[in-house]
């Protein structure tokens, strides 16, 4: 090891020696401004500032959260831009960064908290969780690899009493021993202000008026402290952490850097070393490794989906028999035809919108609802008004409906990536492929039927364009934006709709004194004048289909089979490996349901890669799932749904039918599981702890019933899983 001797001694250092031996070396002047940082809002803290502000993202879109840090000086803020964007350490090599995460960052507001809402201060920081892409803002990413961890450390005392514990006598011993010496470690000493949190030091007499001044007078006591002296030990603490990983992977020469970089050491070459894993072993004075390779850029996607049109060319070009290269292609893509997946749904997606549209320019007043044309989610037993089950079947072609089953009928789940599994609702999965624009057009006709048809609408003319403003934003962004008039025109064609009258609920008949009485009861209301608000939307819709449809159908394929490319990609830049079958499948599960009917093979052949295994496909689904479901809640012993919702809504009964309906619904994820699994599903790999199971007497009851009555379903379709 005398070759590394510099990085052997930081690593047995203690933490004042730690930085002195940093400091001799002319190594610490790299770490002056995340010091000062980290020691300003350490004090900015302790004064009663809140750090951070978080702006929720909208609810349909995962992690959109944004995360501000407030108390930033203009040279911090130029520190932080320049430090902690995403794409710049990602240049630099750290693709092993997380780009989604959640971040527990009540911490940070913690102290101020302490002062201003002595009584509640826990429990309002605990809802300081904000959902970011660490790329979103550099803030997110200093939150995440620095001043999070630094403040845990900081409150721990404070969290771990609020949070309590009920863990043997030692171990709580042994877990408040870890923070006074993390404590001693910060350079904090440990006062009697420190020792009032510790075990077995009092904290359990005090009322909640003496636990409140326990904790304000940490406050203080941490006031009284050097804040740039803790924020530096604190560095020491966590740079000593990977220097003593790197120097124990060292043998006979410098560890790769995925050998060393756990996640928990991640965020500290993130924090201290932007990411950089040749600046952390030139801090060391280290050699990099020969077989070290950063990756400063992913690699384009290559997307191979051109079935035909490519087979043609080739043709040409080398003066060969065109049946010839589309057998070849047709073989390569493991099919019979030599038109790729991808091509075939982006022609059916394209003949079904076109009869989409018929349906909605014909719609007109007297006509049954067209709530049930796009299946938007899991078929569940319900009492009362909604959508009509299975209405495509009904108004569009049998061809088209029969193509869309199957070329969506298969989905790949990704715990179990090796088999191909039923998609229960194929007509749900192809909206989905479809996206955006079918859930605003189709979402917006809807809105205009129920404002002039009744009972009631989702929302009014004036705030259709605040309800359907997401979809309206993704399409933006992918290129296609729907003409913003649209809205206008709608509001203003309101003033030509018929007067509001009344819609009553169908007439009961009531036995009392000297007779019947017929009642019945308004349960809404309904404008005339639907055919006006009809043709404003068709020609609107008519006009983006002939300006962007076959542009926004590229866009969503592209789209998602270039994500899939990209995190591939990702993950070879950390790991210098492909994934596994089922690491793939993680982030490849979405892009190879819609667009290739589950099947991961075919995925990588249209990203350009290899596959590491085939795919087998089971499906033990008879019929379709909503027959399914209705059957298997009937052999639960279910009696009719909505008569009993009629006519008992609040008893024992009813909640008994809920359940059953719930288990029924989830008939099909048990059938997906046992498809995958070759078997049968344990309760476990069900999660049956997430159903009730009051109706049969609880789970052990109720888990064999449920099971009989899926295999009764099955048994009459001389279906069973083995």
């Amino acid at each position: 090891m005398g070759e590394y001797a510099f990085a052997s001694a930081l690593a047995g250092a203690e933490p004042d020696q730690f930085l002195r031996m940093e400091h001799e070396a002319g190594k610490s002047g790299r770490f002056a401004g995340i010091d000062r940082m980290a020691a300003n809002m350490i004090a900015a803290a302790l004064a009663g500032h809140t750090l951070v502000s978080i702006t929720p993202g909208r609810r349909d879109l995962k992690n959109s959260d944004i995360l501000t840090l407030n108390t930033l000086t203009p040279q911090e803020r130029s520190l932080t831009e320049g430090t902690f964007s995403l794409s710049t350490q990602q240049a630099r090599g750290a693709w092993y960064l997380t780009e989604q995460a959640s971040l527990k960052a009540g911490t940070l507001n913690m102290p101020a908290y302490v002062r201003q809402y002595p009584w509640h201060a826990a429990t309002i920081a605990a809802e300081d969780v904000a959902r970011v892409h660490l790329g979103s803002t550099p803030d997110a990413l200093a939150a995440w690899s620095l001043l999070i961890p630094l403040f845990d450390d900081l409150m721990a005392p404070i969290i771990s009493r609020a949070a309590g514990s009920s863990k043997p006598a030692r171990e709580q011993e042994d877990a408040w021993r870890t923070v006074l010496e993390m404590y001693q470690s910060l350079g904090i000493a440990v006062t009697p202000e420190v020792e009032a949190f510790a075990y077995r030091r009092g904290w359990t007499r005090l009322d909640r008026t003496g636990q409140i001044q326990a904790r304000l007078a940490l406050l203080n006591a941490l006031g009284r402290t050097d804040p740039l002296r803790v924020a530096a030990r604190f560095r020491a603490a966590r740079i000593q952490a990977l220097v003593s990983a790197t120097v124990k992977k060292a043998r006979q020469e410098t560890p790769l850097a995925r050998r060393v970089l756990t996640k928990a050491l991640q965020p500290t070459l993130s924090a201290y070393f932007g990411g950089d894993w040749l600046a952390f072993l030139d801090y060391l004075e280290m050699p990099p490794n020969p077989g070290e390779e950063i990756v400063t850029a992913l690699p384009e996607a290559r997307l191979s989906v051109g079935g035909p049109a490519k087979a043609d060319s080739v043709a040409a070009k080398q003066g060969t028999d065109i049946g010839d290269v589309h057998a070849i292609v047709a073989a390569f893509l493991g099919q019979e035809s030599s038109v790729s997946p991808v091509e075939q749904r982006v022609d059916v997606l394209t003949r079904w919108w076109g009869q989409f549209d018929v349906v909605h320019a014909r719609q007109a007043p007297g006509m049954h609802p067209l709530w049930g044309l796009v299946e938007d989610g899991p078929y569940a037993i319900k009492a009362g008004f909604g959508p009509t089950r299975q209405l495509y079947r009904w108004l569009l072609a049998p061809d088209l409906v029969e193509e869309v089953n199957r070329l969506w009928d298969g989905v790949v789940l990704p715990r179990w990536p090796e088999t191909i599994v039923s998609e229960p609702y194929p007509h749900r999965q192809m909206a989905e492929a479809l996206g955006p624009a079918v859930a605003f057009w189709h979402g917006i006709a809807l809105t205009a039927w129920f404002v002039c048809e009744g009972p009631t609408s989702r929302t009014s003319l004036p705030g259709l364009r605040a309800y359907y403003q997401r979809h309206l934003t993704e399409l933006e962004q992918a290129g296609t934006p729907v003409y913003l008039g649209l809205f206008d025109e709608l509001e203003q064609a309101e003033r030509y709709l018929g007067p509001r009258q009344p819609v009553y609920s169908q007439q009961q008949s009531l036995n009392v004194p000297g007779g019947n009485l017929a009642m019945s009861t308004a349960i809404g209301e309904r404008r005339a004048g639907f055919e006006i608000l009809r043709d404003i939307i068709t020609r609107h819709r008519q006009g983006w289909a002939n300006r962007y449809l076959a542009e926004y159908l590229q866009h969503r394929w592209k789209s998602e089979l270039t994500d899939v490319a990209y995190e591939l990609n990702k993950f070879v830049a950390a790991s210098s490996k492909l994934p596994t079958f089922k690491q793939f499948a993680r982030f490849a599960a979405k892009a190879a349901n819609h667009w290739f009917n589950g099947d991961l093979p075919s995925l990588y052949a249209a990203i350009g890669e290899k596959a590491p295994a085939t795919s087998r496909r089971v499906d033990l689904l008879p019929g379709t799932a909503h027959d399914f479901v209705d059957a298997v809640y009937a052999a639960l012993g279910g009696p009719p749904y909505e008569d009993v919702m009629r006519t008992e809504s609040g008893s024992k009964l009813a909640d008994n039918c809920r359940q059953m309906a719930k288990l029924a619904a989830a008939s099909v994820s048990y059938l997906q599981i046992a498809e995958a699994l070759g078997r049968v599903p344990e309760p476990k790999e069900f999660s049956a702890d997430r159903h009730d199971w009051d109706w049969a007497g609880g789970l052990e009851q109720g888990w064999p019933t449920y099971q009989r009555a899926i295999e009764h379903v099955l048994a009459r379709s001389n279906i069973a899983p083995s």
